[in-house]
């Protein structure tokens, strides 16, 4: 589960095969157990089958699910949450458009210029993988 860090207004097409697509406002960010200083959710949620009794937040999260087929179209508004399985084999294609918003633009300038940097490093060095430890100790 992840969000776009460009916050881009996105036109997904799909070509072929069956894919479901769950979206989340960005509001719902405090249901899906986000990495401090990342911008992905915990990597280790099964989002197919979630373990309620371990990540009991995820129970709160109101949102949408469809599924895409052959020649459809779905609109995925700056900064929803989203995670996407291919059903069968297929292949799609998104279209991006610059966030609508000043505040959001500047949103979109700090993730891509200093956050993913941020993100990067502690997937290098591995520091993500020791917060994440320490978060199930407790």
């Amino acid at each position: 589960m992840h969000y776009d860090i460009d916050y881009s207004n996105i036109l997904h097409f799909h070509f072929h095969g069956k894919k479901r697509c769950f979206l989340f406002a960005s509001e719902q960010t405090h249901y899906f157990y986000k990495i401090s200083f990342s911008l992905i959710s915990r990597e280790d949620i099964d989002f197919d089958n979630p373990d309620f009794d371990k990540f009991p937040a995820l129970k709160q999260a109101k949102g949408y699910v469809t599924e895409l087929k052959h020649g459809e179209m779905l609109y995925m508004p700056e900064g929803y949450w989203h995670y996407m399985k291919y059903l069968t084999p297929g292949f799609s294609m998104s279209l991006r458009a610059f966030p609508s918003s000043i505040v959001k633009l500047s949103k979109a300038a700090y993730n891509v210029f200093i956050m993913r940097h941020i993100d990067n490093f502690m997937k290098k060095e591995k520091v993500r993988n020791g917060l994440i430890t320490k978060m199930k100790k407790h």
